[in-house]
């Protein structure tokens, strides 16, 4: 799935950069030889970048971007 309409970058790149060694949203964008043009990229990016790190810190079980959203909007 497209994340990135701008600069036409998918999911998997995300996932590559993150496996890659990215630990930010900045570092994405770097390894990507972007930057964010119109923005709206940047909330699901943030998603995947936490949902990484939240893997790595619970053995690889993280919550998923969709729930994560549903779960702050019934907050």
């Amino acid at each position: 799935m497209y994340v990135c309409l701008c600069h036409g970058f998918t999911e998997g790149d995300v996932r590559k950069a993150l496996d890659g060694g990215c630990r930010s949203v900045a570092a994405v964008y770097r390894h990507l030889a972007d930057r964010p043009q119109c923005g709206k990229c940047v909330p699901d990016v943030r998603c995947m970048v936490n949902e990484h790190r939240a893997g790595n810190a619970n053995g690889g079980h993280a919550m998923p971007c969709a729930a994560m959203a549903q779960a702050e909007s019934a907050a």
